[in-house]
């Protein structure tokens, strides 16, 4: 037997399923708003029948005939053998906007509601096709429209601003308000802008999507290198340098070759050549370096640790640029090291796409634990003169 308690939560339910708002915004039928009312059966009428008047004086005290507002029982007679004429609730029935709104105490909340989407209205009509069809990101964000669509009108009259955040000169918006509200504001902006002002290549938030997606300035990774060869150093003797993706990706070097490694003091440790350049510390940040074309047009080498993830790495670098070619990430180094083997945290199993026959072989070998249990060989701990002898056949003639 449901109790006005539980007649509430229902119609609270109803609310926040967004299926009240759905309606509003298409013009659906909502109201009356039934709800489901399971009458005493004719045993439970007998047993229980001090408990079935109990439960109807509290059902009725709760009704819009005794407070003003909220539901109205509809009643049904029932003939009992015993009891005789009874009338028992048949439904629950919510009449009214109004009702359904003082009931579950949303009135407040509702006139922002409708003051905001006025607003869309008034001022961006075109997101009202998403309104729509997400009628629950106008609640969600009730009482915030102004900004948002400050936010919009913005980008819509500086498309691709190529500013920081704390730069944009919105009124009534600062760059808090815009860095908390990235996803809604992004949502919006796809709505409105031009194709142009969208790189549709950039999807969510991570790695300052938002910035990257609408063509704003964010605070770049760095990319830290050295250069190999002195002849290409603007200063003397300055050769090893930090500076963001953007600018690397617009180095104009007469690099011939490009080595990339993950350990720092092999980065800083490895020996000079010709024409050459070396990255290293990126690790699976490896993927920032698909915004650097050139690297396409040079021979690309990569040294990772002998492990299940230095092989995922080797083939997501692979997958950016597919002519990369591996050193030291063989069977040979892997054994000359095996003294100095250590056990990997935790294994990369799934497949990889992008290695050659031999370092596929390799991987399925660490990855099925043929050659001993998560077998890893950091590459920090291998022997430099080992190293320098590989690397020299590497770039001999």
């Amino acid at each position: 037997m449901i109790s006005p308690a539980e007649i509430r939560k229902k119609a609270l339910k109803q609310w926040q399923s967004r299926r009240f708002f759905k309606a509003e915004l298409t013009g659906e039928s909502f109201f009356p708003l039934i709800i489901s009312c399971r009458k005493p059966a004719g045993a439970e009428l007998l047993q229980n029948f001090d408990k079935v008047r109990s439960w109807l004086r509290t059902l009725k005290a709760g009704s819009r005939e005794n407070k003003g507002f909220g539901y109205h029982i509809e009643f049904a007679e029932v003939n009992h053998r015993l009891l005789g004429h009874q009338l028992l609730p048949r439904s629950i029935v919510i009449p009214s906007r109004e009702d359904f709104l003082l009931l579950i105490g949303k009135e407040e909340e509702y006139k922002q509601y409708r003051a905001d989407l006025a607003l869309v209205k008034a001022k961006q009509p075109g997101l009202l096709p998403f309104i729509e069809k997400n009628p629950g990101r106008l609640l969600d964000h009730i009482g915030s429209w102004h900004q948002l669509l400050a936010v919009v009108d913005y980008f819509l009259n500086n498309p691709r601003p190529g500013k920081y955040l704390r730069e944009l000169d919105i009124v009534g918006v600062d760059s808090k308000f815009l860095e908390q509200n990235r996803r809604i504001a992004g949502e919006l902006l796809d709505q409105v802008l031009p194709e142009e002002a969208i790189d549709q290549s950039v999807n969510g938030l991570r790695q300052h999507g938002f910035e990257r997606r609408y063509y704003l300035k964010y605070d770049e990774p760095l990319i830290r290198f050295r250069i190999l060869d002195p002849a290409l150093c603007a200063m003397k003797g300055v050769d090893d340098l930090s500076m963001p993706v953007s600018r690397f990706a617009e180095l104009d070097l007469p690099c011939r070759k490009v080595f990339i490694t993950e350990n720092k003091i092999n980065g800083l440790s490895f020996p000079d050549h010709p024409q050459s350049l070396i990255i290293f510390g990126l690790g699976y940040g490896i993927q920032q370096l698909a915004a650097v074309q050139w690297l396409s047009k040079v021979e690309l080498y990569y040294w990772g640790d002998i492990d299940t993830h230095g092989f995922a790495i080797l083939s997501r670098l692979r997958h950016i640029f597919p002519r990369t070619r591996s050193f030291l990430m063989d069977s040979e180094t892997l054994e000359h090291g095996r003294r100095l083997w250590v056990k990997e945290d935790e294994q990369h199993l799934a497949d990889l796409d992008n290695l050659t026959g031999e370092e596929q072989g390799l991987f399925d070998d660490l990855r099925t634990n043929r050659l001993g249990i998560s077998v890893r060989l950091e590459q920090e701990r291998l022997n430099y003169s080992f190293v320098l002898k590989k690397i020299n056949s590497l770039l001999a003639p």
